[in-house]
């Protein structure tokens, strides 16, 4: 069934990983796509996959660049959308990158300043971008992508838990402003989940912990109890969950996907 039929959908990291298999499942589910990304030819081949396993006649999915550090590229990717589109009724706020992993106090200046204008300043410049255009019509769903990490604490993850744990009062406090405008506002607390990314932090913690990569990933994987990290897959379920009218009543709301690493 297509429940996001004639909706459109914005998701940012749109070029790999998590970010493209949510665009990958919301269209699937009958939504428009706008890829956002800085990685031009990852953009392009989501496109691609998203053209190949598309069943109606609908327009290609549209392609922004844009630079989560630059807020004239995240305006102009809006522009573009809106101007294509004329809406915008769904924003995932995917994007972020991993930061340093290290003791805080062996954290640059620059490094906290990347993460945290990523991963939480990223996020408020394009949502305030998006937000005037959900207001015309009264309707809406924004989804950011936050971690477990900003929950609970893991050796050597400062910064990220800072953007993350950010990334949850900014949530709250839009969807208390929002709620009266019909826009729901809902974040998604992803576990450990599989793919590259997770790959890297294990390597890194590994070699601080001055173990292997092999004992790293045990001692990760022995902390969920369901003894397995989560899908990519598992993440865009849970923003189609939101995204779609199926959620209706469900606004200011943080949804562990974690495999009970988090509970609360």
């Amino acid at each position: 069934m297509e429940e996001l039929a004639k909706k459109v959908a914005l998701v940012t990291g749109a070029n790999r990983g998590i970010g493209r298999v949510i665009s990958i499942r919301l269209a699937q589910a009958g939504a428009q796509l706008v890829l956002a990304g800085r990685n031009q030819a990852g953009l392009e081949e989501t496109a691609r996959m998203i053209v190949e396993l598309s069943t109606v006649d609908k327009l290609e999915p549209l392609i922004c660049h844009m630079d989560l550090l630059d807020a004239s590229s995240i305006d102009g990717a809006v522009k573009k959308a809106l101007d294509l589109f004329g809406r915008i009724d769904i924003l995932v706020n995917n994007s972020g990158i991993t930061g340093k992993v290290a003791p805080l106090w062996e954290i640059g200046e620059q490094e906290w300043d990347e993460t945290i204008d990523t991963n939480l300043k990223g996020p408020f410049l394009l949502t305030r971008a998006v937000i005037p255009s959900m207001l015309l019509r009264k309707s809406g769903s924004i989804v950011f992508i936050g971690s477990v990490t900003g929950k609970r604490p893991f050796m050597h993850r400062s910064v990220y838990a800072a953007s993350k744990l950010g990334l949850v009062g900014m949530m709250r406090t839009l969807a208390l402003e929002l709620g009266s405008h019909g826009i729901r506002v809902n974040l998604i607390s992803p576990g450990f989940v599989a793919g590259p990314r997770l790959e890297g932090v294990i390597d890194t913690v590994a070699e601080i912990e001055k173990i292997s990569s092999e004992e790293a990933h045990s001692k990760m994987r022995a902390m969920i109890p369901i003894a397995d990290f989560v899908s990519p897959e598992n993440i865009a379920e849970g923003v189609l969950f939101l995204a779609s009218d199926r959620s209706a009543g469900i606004t200011g709301d943080d949804l562990n996907i974690s495999g009970g690493l988090v509970m609360y």
